[in-house]
């Protein structure tokens, strides 16, 4: 057959992969809509509003943003947690966590380029940090409860053994160290705490839960972080300006990208139970 007979059905076809393509498309943007309302959402809970266009925040080259919200930015964190943030705040800020009011209200300076990186980077700590608190409490659960299996499994036999003094599935007694006690290992004092647990992890691990899952989570990330620092015109951030802002305001916008990393976590998980979100493939 003649060629002109084949290239209607393949218009046909190339139309409707490009219709599948653009509702696809559509079709992403609205579930990163509802995965940013989530946020936002969790973000009102707590009556913190985001910060907004940083160019509306920005008078004579002077950022500063108030209310600053610090704690009850930092009360939806755990205690383990929250002293791991303010670690990395002293790190990235320069400016200690529990300084005065003074030091707070001091001044520096820092390109927008790399107060970009520093909320972005902030974005994903608070993402991994949130991740990896929940695998530890996991772990935790996984090993009290294969604890007390063990101390199951191995009651008779302690009971044949003669032993009194039975404590919480050990044995205190000569005899029963051959048995099924076993000297305390001191590492597994070290599990309890998530620092302890976080630095014992594998790089692979470690790479694994910083990782985002999905590809509707990174988009998000990149608009979110475009919209606050970047130029309406151009759409890229100038690496050129020079802000003088405060460290309180500095730590504002820290906290609040942790804050926005951890409430991401939440939201990704919810609704990639409902719409099966693109797995991150980078």
């Amino acid at each position: 057959m003649p060629m002109s007979y084949y290239l209607p059905n393949l218009e046909i076809f190339l139309n409707n992969r490009r219709i599948a393509k653009l509702k696809e498309n559509e079709c992403q943007i609205a579930v990163e809509d509802i995965i940013y309302m989530l946020i936002i959402f969790k973000f009102s809970e707590i009556r913190v509003p985001l910060v907004p266009k940083l160019s509306d925040c920005i008078c004579y080259g002077r950022l500063e943003i108030h209310p600053s919200k610090h704690w009850q930015l930092e009360s939806i964190h755990s205690f383990e947690v929250l002293q791991i943030i303010k670690e990395y705040l002293t790190a990235v800020s320069g400016c200690r966590a529990d300084s005065c009011v003074t030091d707070e209200w001091a001044t520096t300076q820092i390109h927008q380029a790399h107060l970009g990186q520093v909320y972005a980077a902030s974005i994903l700590y608070g993402y991994f940090l949130k991740s990896a608190s929940l695998r530890h409490q996991l772990d935790l659960c996984l090993t009290q409860v294969h604890r007390n299996h063990l101390a199951l499994i191995k009651l008779p036999e302690l009971w044949s053994c003669g032993s009194t003094n039975l404590v919480l599935g050990s044995v205190i007694s000569p005899r029963s160290t051959s048995v099924g006690h076993r000297p305390s290992q001191p590492w597994k004092n070290c599990e309890e705490t998530l620092r302890c647990y976080v630095m014992g992890l594998d790089p692979e691990s470690l790479q694994r839960l910083a990782k985002v899952k999905t590809k509707e989570a990174v988009n998000l990330v990149e608009k979110h972080c475009l919209a606050l620092f970047g130029d309406e015109k151009t759409g890229t951030i100038d690496s050129n300006v020079i802000i003088t802002t405060s460290f309180s305001s500095l730590k504002r916008m820290i906290l609040e990208a942790v804050a926005f990393g951890s409430f991401l976590w939440d939201a990704e998980e919810y609704v990639d139970d409902v719409y099966m979100l693109k797995e991150n493939s980078l």
